[in-house]
């Protein structure tokens, strides 16, 4: 079990590596862009999508206790029904939404792997 929510750290360390280090590539791989006349787009990408991300990963991992799983399952789950409620209220349904779902849930449901050994 415990690999499993290290599995699901890595996982989003490695997306926000992707918004720290490539924010182009994380708005490409989200389906967004820069306005133009606003360069501190780029830098909310790379706190948002990269140091978010990164900096709670990070924290989990070299905290090494399980229940540390729990705030990034909480987090993950957060942004999957968010998502979902907004493909419901806004009404887009479409498949980059449920991959960005499947994405988030999965996600959290590994984060929530280590909190298993405590009650086994």
């Amino acid at each position: 079990m415990f690999y499993l929510g290290l599995l699901g750290a890595l996982s989003g360390l490695g997306l926000g590596a992707l918004g720290l280090l490539r924010p182009h590539a994380a708005l490409r791989l989200v389906g967004l862009g820069l306005r133009e006349g606003a360069p501190h787009g780029v830098s909310e990408v790379r706190a948002t999508y990269g140091g978010l991300f990164v900096g709670m990963e990070a924290a989990i991992l070299l905290g090494g206790e399980p229940m540390l799983y729990l705030v990034g399952a909480a987090a993950w789950f957060g942004a999957a029904i968010a998502r979902t409620a907004s493909m419901i209220a806004d009404r887009i349904v479409n498949g980059p939404n449920l991959m960005g779902t499947t994405t988030e849930f999965t996600i959290g449901a590994l984060h929530l792997a280590p909190l298993f050994l405590l009650t086994a």
